[in-house]
């Protein structure tokens, strides 16, 4: 599942998640580039992947435009 945030409140959800004690999950991708567990996708586009307690993997992401 992803959720999209305005750029603004991005940072913002992702100390609030971070404070929470979610850890934020890496992974091998062309484009990708990585700065503290948040991937920086080109352009504004920004996202963290992390589990939640069920093993549901969910994506909190920015700048991201839809094809």
């Amino acid at each position: 599942m992803s959720f999209q945030v305005a750029g603004a409140a991005f940072d913002a959800q992702v100390a609030a998640l971070r404070d929470n004690g979610v850890t934020f999950q890496t992974f091998d991708a062309p484009g990708i580039s990585w700065d503290d567990g948040v991937a920086a996708m080109g352009g504004d586009a920004r996202g963290v992947w992390f589990a939640d307690p069920d093993g549901n993997i969910l994506n909190v992401e920015t700048g991201v435009n839809p094809g």
